[in-house]
Parts: structure tokens; sequence; C-alpha cells
């Protein structure tokens, strides 16, 4: 149901020019209805006195000396006027002398119910007449009038119908009905033709105000109407003229922004582009000698040396180490934001993993002095052990940084269906304002002076990214002096009995595995022959795919192909194994070294279904992937 304050203009002026006329109308014309009806009544019964009157007169004689004919003719003579049903004359003791009745219609008598408006009116008037006079010479006039008295000789009744009098205010009442409906349709004419007058322009004015609201700011106003309705229009037609040039000044205003953007963007592009360029350049050519160093000094930690010597392979096994860290942190971190990098996920128990992040760490907490605990737990969860283990590591690790003489808990709590495991320390805390912070690139908090003992802030970036990858919530609790509280929550897995799981491949000796290399940088190449043959694998080496069939019996295929992506040749890592392998007939086990760490290199290794290790490549690494592919 509509309400009357959500009525539009038109309807409200119709109401308003119709709702006054219609009430006075409707007023008036009930008054002088009703005095019409009282006036209609009392003549009718006037006309029954009158009769009644006239009749008592005429019947004087008649009811005097009881002439009943006379009677009976004055009686029905009276009958013949309109409205007399009856007409009766009585003596003075009541007896019937004359009475007269006209004869029922039919639709009367179906009436058999009396009813207040329908009984006929009753005038009974009186026969009265004078006394016998007394002419008495002696008597005075004033005594003879004294002695001539009036005498009641009977009385008459005259009935009157009230049918016409009820079809005469039937009339008027019908008269007045038709005269409201007229009166109501002629003021709904009048009030719709004066709301148009009114509405009309409004509305046009209302139509303007929506077109400008589009964007359409030509729309006009036809100036019409009084004084109030032209003084809007042309209102509306000045706003809309200013609004338009407005408009106009504003888009000049936001094309001349838009091409400084434009041309600011392009600049900022170009100079991302030479920034990624140079950067893809400089990584490229830092990795390769990197990648060199590591195998050498891998090769060279294999050798005996003098006490003297062995400290210092150690001193540059550690700075190549943490040089190896520095670029292997940033190339997760650019994978991890590219995409690239794929989950394997599974149910694992937690148990094994907390052994081995005891054994990795134990030592350095001592050394440190603090106390590294582990909760026991028969937990299983679902996750990629892989990821997960490089996220407790490094939450360990920061742990242990920045928690000097304290202690650190690592434990597993079952929340129904889901597992909380806890990183725990009791050290400096942080405060509320930096802890969303230290989950970015390059941030620490208590090492401005950039300190390589305390980490490179990258940890909490590549846990946050981690974490986010296998949609484990990462959640930080801390307060500043009470120490910090790391949960990551994850699915809770059933146990995996013994029999369906599968035992960990045997370690074995890669003495006699022939091995095909390939890489473009002699530098490389070479510390990649000497680690190869410090494990016993017989190396076949060249710079390029051409180069390497030379020197490769064609009836042997190698083991294993070792192969740079950038090999110096036109083909790149995934076609020259694809050529290797069609010139020897069978699917030869790849592995695929680049130091270019881009999306599209490691996309295009991905498709090609070729694992891909980052220079500089850790030896543990390269050793676990040929034992790997070998074994399979």
């Amino acid at each position: 149901m509509i309400r009357p304050e959500d009525w539009d203009i038109r309807p409200r002026a119709i109401l308003i020019a119709m709702l006054p006329t219609v009430v006075m109308a409707s007023v008036l014309i009930a008054y002088f209805t009703t005095t019409r009806l009282s006036d209609l009544e009392e003549a009718h019964i006037q006309r029954g006195k009158a009769l009644a009157r006239q009749l008592a007169a005429a019947s004087e004689y008649g009811v005097f000396s009881g002439n009943q004919d006379n009677l009976r003719k004055l009686a029905n003579s009276i009958l013949q006027e309109k409205d007399v049903v009856r007409v009766a004359v009585f003596s003075p003791l009541q007896e019937v002398l004359a009475d007269s009745n006209k004869p029922v219609q039919a639709s009367a008598a179906v009436n058999l119910v009396p009813h207040e408006t329908s009984a006929p009116l009753r005038f009974r008037e009186p026969v009265a007449g004078p006394g016998v006079s007394l002419d008495d010479p002696f008597l005075d006039s004033a005594a003879a009038s004294a002695a001539i008295q009036e005498v009641r000789h009977g009385e008459v009744l005259v009935e009157m119908s009230r049918e016409s009098l009820r079809a005469e205010e039937s009339r008027l009442l019908r008269n007045a009905f038709l005269m409201v409906v007229a009166v109501l349709l002629a003021s709904v004419a009048l009030a719709m033709r004066m709301s148009r007058g009114i509405s009309g322009p409004i509305l046009r004015v209302a139509g303007a105000v929506a077109s400008f609201g589009q964007g359409n700011f030509s729309a006009r106003v036809p100036v019409e109407g009084g004084t109030t309705l032209s003084t809007l229009a042309a209102g509306v037609n000045e706003m809309a003229d200013k609004l338009s040039a407005s408009r106009e000044d504003l888009q000049r205003q936001i094309d001349a922004a838009t091409s400084e953007l434009k041309e600011k963007k392009e600049e900022a592009e170009q100079g991302n582009r030479a920034k990624t360029r140079f950067l893809a350049a400089a990584s490229h050519d830092l990795r390769q000698p990197m990648h060199a160093l590591g195998l050498f000094v891998a090769e060279l930690g294999q050798k005996p040396h003098s006490p003297d010597t062995r400290r210092l392979v150690e001193q540059i096994a550690v700075s190549a180490e943490t040089m190896e860290n520095l670029l292997d942190s940033l190339l997760d971190i650019s994978r991890l934001d590219a995409g690239v990098l794929d989950r394997q996920i599974k149910p694992f128990p937690l148990q094994p993993l907390f052994e081995r992040i005891d054994v990795d760490y134990r030592r350095e907490a001592e050394v440190r002095k603090q106390r590294l605990r582990l909760r026991p737990t028969l937990l299983w969860v679902e996750s990629d052990p892989l990821l997960l283990e490089r996220i407790l590591h490094n939450l360990i690790s920061n742990a242990l940084r920045y928690a000097p003489r304290g202690t650190i808990l690592l434990a597993a709590r079952r929340r129904g269906p889901r597992v909380h495991i806890e990183v725990r320390d009791n050290g400096p805390g942080i405060a509320p304002e930096a802890q969303e912070a230290i989950f970015q690139e390059f941030v620490q908090l208590d090492n401005p002076e950039r300190n390589r003992a305390k980490g490179l802030g990258l940890g909490l970036a590549i846990v946050r990214r981690l974490t986010n990858l296998l949609q484990h919530p990462l959640s930080l609790h801390s307060q500043p002096g009470k120490g910090a509280l790391f949960v990551i929550e994850l699915p809770l897995a059933a146990p995996v009995t013994a029999s369906d799981r599968h035992a960990p491949p045997p370690t074995h000796s890669f003495q006699g595995l022939h091995v095909a290399l390939v890489d473009d940088d002699e530098l490389a190449l070479a510390g990649t022959i000497g680690l190869l043959e410090s494990w016993g694998c017989r190396v076949s080496a060249a710079t390029g795919p051409d180069a390497l069939l030379a020197t490769l019996d064609p009836q042997h295929a190698p083991d294993v192909l070792v192969c740079d992506y950038q090999s110096g040749s036109e083909r790149v890592g995934p076609d020259i194994v694809a050529h290797l392998r069609t010139h020897f007939s069978r699917p030869i086990p790849a592995i695929l070294l680049s130091g270019d760490t881009s999306p599209a290199v490691a996309g295009a290794a991905q498709q090609a279904g070729i694992p891909l290790l980052h220079k500089p490549v850790r030896p543990a690494k390269l050793r676990a992937l040929l034992q790997r592919k070998t074994q399979a």
C-alpha cells in the first residue's frame, strides 16, 4: 500500500484541488436535500389535515341527521384524492357511519410486517356544529349568543399513504447523489487540468536533472508557467550551462593529467625493464662464479689439508655459504612472487620433522648458550613437508638470533580438526606497531648497522609467503619484554600405517655413473667436473650440445644429463635435452642448471618436466637430485 507521503506531485496536486470542492458541494447538497425532505413531509401532513377538516365540515349535517348515504358519498369523494387510502365517519358513540377503503396493491401486500415509515398517516377531525337557537324576545343578544353552544356530533378519520412521499424522497436523494457525482467528476477534470499546469513543468525539470546526473548536460527546460516555475526553469538551465562548462574544463585537466601520467608510466616502465634486464644480467653473471666457487670449495673440502689450510678452507666455505644463502633467499622470494613454486601436499607425521630440526639447531643453540626444547608429538598433518620444514627452519633461526641466552620451544597442539605448531621464545618481544613490518623484506628491528651475523632480514618474509602458498594461517602474539609466539595453523591428518608408506630410498655411491655435462661457462664447467669426479662419476663435458655429441659413444647413452639452460647456442636447455634424447632414442634423466631466476625460465622447465636448480647450486642439492634421478 502506497502511503500518502510517497505520492508523486501530480496526485498531490489533484487531491489538493479536488478535495475542498467535493467536500463543500457534498455539504451543501446534503443540507438542501435534508431541508427539502422536511418540507415535503410537512406539506404531506398539512394536506392530510386539510382533507380531514374539509370532510368534517361537509359531514356535519349528515352526521346530525344520520344520513349515511350522503356520508358515504362524501367519504368516496375524499377517497379519490391522491394518497388517501381510507375515509371513515363515526358517530358521537364511535359507531361507523361510513367507511371507504382503496383496494390493497400487490406490492403493498407483500410487506406483511408493518414499519414506521410504511404505516399510513392518520388524521382525525371532530364533526361539530351549533346547538338549538332559543328565540326568546326577553333575552338580549348577548344572552342569546351564550345560549347557542357548539355541540360535537361525531368524528372523521382520513388515512393517507406515504408511498408518494417516499417516492419523492427517493427522487430527491437520487438527484442529490447524481449531483455529488457530477461535482466529483467536474472537480477531478478541473484538478487534472490544473495539475498538468503545475506538475508538467516540475516533471520536466526533474527529467532534465536526471539527464544531468547521467552526464547529458545538453538537456534544457522550457521556461514556462508562473513566476516561480519560470524562475526555477531558468535557474536549472543556468546550472546546466555552468556544469557543462565545468565538465569541459575538468575534462581538459584530466586529459592533460592523463597524458602526463602516461608519459611518466612509460618512463617508469622503461626504467623497470632496464632494471629487470640489469638485475637479470647481474644475477646471472654473479651466480655463475658463485656456482663455480661453491663447487671448488666443496671439492677442496674433500681433500686432506694441514690444520691452518683446513681452517682457511672452512672460512672460505662459510663466506661462500653466506653469499649462497642471500642468493637463495632472493631466489625463493622471486619464485614465490612469480607463483612457480609447486606444492606437494600429503599427510606426514610431525615428530620426524621436529627431530631433524633438533639435530640441525641443537649445536647452534649450545654455542649461543640457549635452550632449544621440542615437545614430542604423535600428530599428523596435511602439508608440504619440505616447505613446512623451511618455514620452521626460518622461525627457529629467527628465534635463536633474537633471544640471546633464552629458551626456544617448538610444540604442536591439537585444536579440534586443526593443529597449531607453535614457536615460542622469551626474547625482547615485538611492539604491536612493528608486528606487520617484520614480515617485509630486509626489515630488521634491532640491526640498523646491517650486521650479517644477525641475518639478512628475509627469513620472515619467506615465512609469510610460504604460509600463504600453503594456505596455513600465520599469527604472531608478542609484547615488549615478554617474548614472541608464532603460530601456524594446519589441517589435522589421519595417521598412515607403515605398509602404506614408501620406504626412503637407500643412499648409494655414484661410482661409475656416466654423467653428460653441458655448460658454456668454463669456470663452472671445471668446478662441476671436479665435484662429480670426486663423487666417483665418469663425466663427459662440453660447452655446447654438438661438442658433447662428438665426445660421446653413439652406442652408449649417458646415465644422466646435466645441462645449463643457456649453453651458448641457439637452443636452450629443454631443447638440448630433447635433442639428445632423440639422438640416443631413450628418455635420458636430465637436470637443468640456470643462473637466470626469471619466471619464464622456471615455467619453461616446469612445462618440459625437467627439474631446475638455480645457480649457485649447493652440492648437497645436486647430489640428492642425482640420486633421485638415478634411482628412478
